[in-house]
């Protein structure tokens, strides 16, 4: 939707890299539909009054590469500046710290904002690639927050540069949209719809075996508050309560909805919800005026009639099982022998749930148990982030999990393997019978409470000793506080028991993963003014570990003790990466560059024989130009393998920061880190001068910061931020292993 001086006008892009833009009021016929050819694939699109003084909407137009900002009024491009993170999502509004109005586009794993000019004013970075973004409700100022998700499964919160939230979903976010307050609706690219009653608190959710194709908000209904529209792959169209979920309204058409917007688009002083479909077919809606809401309107008869069709259901349903009932009990009066099919009588029969690990399953088992001689024939549980999918621990995940006992009975086993340390709740639906040749079956609910650290035992007497990788802190406070974390983090999972004992000059504590073996070791010494250490082979634990106990300890600061030589070694690596791609980027940019001139000169060439009749040269001059285009085309191809290889190595390097990523208690580092991030450029970019290390160096200062608390994460994060800008690599690594106390 484009908002022009007089009129508002639509514009679609079509897959062959084309946009038209209707604009119905249009005082001259013949002049309603206009063509702009953009001559590559449209990524995204968006509007917005990126600059104020002209008091009309600027239509922005992404592709893979670039960014194009356009005027329709005037025919007229603003500015056009090359993306090479691509333009996945675009939206337009003002956030914090920004004082105008920006056009920030989402690309691989960075978010850019471009001025009215076309200057870059801000830059900063998500954990993968960006997937939908959404601007939230502007306060006092103007300012909004903007809301991200990407393909990593989350959707952050951003105030500024700052990360207020994280919420982690269990698919790609597809589709974001701003509701009111704090709300906002979502959907994933495995068919779920729903509605957040701010981050990290889920008012509802859907599922459907469809994709959703777009996804918007409206007041259908005239009620005041807005409902969610949703348009499916299937052409169906829905509008349900943002309360409730309940569906309000449907509707169907012919092909894929492609978008969903709401506009005056008739000019006459009412919104109308507009829905366009792949095949271009657009329909208007009108919200309910006051008489239609006071008489109940076609809304709400469509919806008592869908309640009504519900309750039927339900009705014939539970007629059902009570003729059931009323035959067993006459048969259990008459002797009569029952059939297979008969719905069992099992009085006071329940199911209970407990958790045992498995270290030779590398599992953890939720055991279920029914009572009173019953079998458990078959369950199926429910969680989010529990149940690994087909793509492996860094794909979707499956959201339940179905077990079927081949001999029934009274206890049934459901392996539990989540890929990280989470805290679940698992609803179960047990299919539960009697004993004996019957097939016919009650289904009874239940659920269990997965704490975060429930796959960790207690290391047994022959366990092997603690890793050497450790991040270790000063501690002065009652060590009994932090026995009862233990016991309260560890205990209520596999690792019942799990205790600090004596030992030498302190107390340890020894665990055990199930899900991959490695070991775990919490040690808490006396000497000289105390300290805990943490051993681990994985950054990643360590760090939330420490990020946990401190919450618990109420430590508001905290420096500390860092050795992790196998992340470092790993570090290299991907630093060797990259610094070879890079520097084959340049040398394929430089002889393309070449290329291309030779090219310019032979087609002048060319044309010039052509004019004065030489048709020998001008065919000598186009054999040579036709294999200067095989070898561009070679030499594209090499730089498209190298952009591969550069965009897999920021992945992996953004996966490493979101693995020392800070959780919403500690939202203070997230701040600090992203202002240090958004000052460095983009990974395909060439790296300035002096700053060759900038990019590569920052994930591991981000996974040394997160092993720190409080004042003590920003000093480190300024002191390795200067040791990088002098190029002191030996300065950078005393940092991160002993903070800013390090004496080299």
């Amino acid at each position: 939707k484009f908002d022009g001086q007089k009129t508002p006008s639509l514009v679609c892009a079509t897959a062959a890299g084309k946009l038209f833009c209707h604009t119905p009021g249009e005082a001259r016929p013949g002049e309603e539909l206009r063509y702009l050819n953009i001559n590559r694939k449209v990524s995204s699109l968006a509007s917005g009054r990126l600059d104020p003084s002209l008091g009309r909407d600027i239509l922005l137009v992404g592709t893979p590469t670039a960014l194009l900002a356009y005027d329709i009024a005037e025919n007229r491009d603003v500015f056009f500046r090359d993306a090479p993170d691509g333009a996945n999502a675009i939206v337009v509004g003002q956030l914090a710290g920004t004082g105008a109005a920006l056009a920030l586009v989402g690309g691989n794993c960075s978010i850019q904002g471009f001025d009215r000019e076309g200057g870059e004013a801000f830059w900063t970075v998500t954990g993968d690639s960006v997937s939908a973004m959404a601007l939230a409700g502007a306060d006092e100022q103007g300012d909004s927050e903007l809301l991200v998700g990407s393909d990593d499964f989350e959707v952050r919160c951003f105030c500024g540069e700052e990360v207020l939230s994280e919420t982690t979903e269990t698919d790609r976010p597809t589709h974001l949209v701003y509701i009111d307050g704090v709300a906002f609706a979502y959907a994933l690219s495995n068919g779920t719809v729903g509605v957040y009653e701010r981050p990290g608190e889920r008012r509802w959710r859907i599922k459907s075996k469809h994709q959703v194709t777009a996804l918007g908000v409206f007041d259908l209904n005239g009620d005041g508050h807005h409902e969610v529209v949703t348009g499916w792959e299937s052409g169906r169209l829905e509008v349900r309560s943002d309360r409730s979920g309940e569906v309000l309204y449907k509707d169907s058409f012919r092909a894929p909805i492609a978008g969903i917007l709401q506009s005056d688009y008739r000019s006459d002083g009412r919104a109308q919800l507009l829905v366009c479909a792949a095949d271009g077919e657009v329909r208007g809606y009108l919200p309910l005026s006051g008489e239609a809401v006071a008489a109940g309107g076609a809304l709400e008869a469509q919806v008592e009639e869908e309640r009504l069709r519900e309750m039927q259901q339900r009705k014939q349903e539970l007629l059902y099982e009570l003729r059931q009932y009323e035959d067993a009990t006459r048969r259990e009066k008459t002797g009569e022998r029952p059939p297979a099919a008969a719905v069992p009588k099992l009085p006071d029969t329940a199911v209970t749930a407990r958790l045992e690990p498995s270290v030779q399953d590398a599992c953890l088992h939720l055991v279920l148990a029914a009572s009173h001689g019953a079998v458990i024939r078959a369950a199926i549980a429910t969680a989010e982030r529990i149940f690994e999918g087909p793509d492996g621990p860094d794909g979707p995940c499956n959201e339940s999990l179905a077990v079927y006992a081949k001999a029934p009975a009274s206890e049934l086993r459901v392996p539990l393997r989540p890929s990280r340390d989470v805290a679940a709740e698992v609803q179960v639906k047990a299919l539960v019978g009697s004993r004996g040749a019957s097939a016919a079956c009650l289904v009874l609910e239940l659920s269990c409470s997965l704490p975060r650290y429930a796959m960790y035992v207690p290391a047994g007497a022959g366990a092997a000793e603690a890793p050497q990788a450790r991040v270790s802190f000063s501690f002065r406070g009652d060590t009994e506080r932090v026995g009862r974390w233990v016991e309260e983090a560890f205990g209520s999972g596999g690792a019942a028991g799990a205790r600090l004992a004596p030992s030498g000059s302190g107390q340890e504590v020894g665990l055990v993963s199930v899900r991959d073996g490695q070991p775990l070791w919490i040690r808490v010494s006396r000497e000289g003014e105390g300290s805990i250490a943490i051993h681990s082979g994985s950054m990643e634990v360590a760090g939330e570990v420490l990020q946990d106990l401190a919450a618990a300890l109420g430590l508001a600061e905290l420096e500390s003790d860092v050795d992790f030589p196998d992340d470092m070694e790993a570090f290299r690596e991907t630093l060797r990466i990259v610094d070879e791609s890079n520097a084959v980027r340049l040398q394929l940019t430089a002889e393309i560059a070449d290329a291309s001139n030779a090219a310019k000169g032979l087609v002048i060439e060319a044309e010039d024989a052509r004019i004065l009749g030489e048709v020998r040269r001008m065919r000598e001059a186009y054999k040579q130009l036709q294999a200067l285009n095989g070898q561009l085309i070679g030499e594209h191809n090499k730089r498209a393998r190298n952009q591969e290889q550069l965009l897999e190595a920021l992945r992996r390097v953004n996966n490493m920061i979101q693995k020392a990523a800070p959780d919403a208690k500690t939202p203070g580092l997230s701040l600090t880190l992203l202002r240090l991030w958004a000052r460095l450029p983009a990974l395909p970019r060439a790296p300035p001068p002096n700053h060759h290390h900038d990019l590569d160096l920052l994930p591991l200062i981000r996974k040394a910061a997160k092993l720190r608390v409080g004042a003590p994460r920003a000093q480190l994060v300024a002191a390795c931020r200067a040791a990088v800008k002098a190029n002191n690599i030996q300065r950078l690594v005393a940092l991160i292993q002993h903070g800013t106390n390090a004496t080299c």
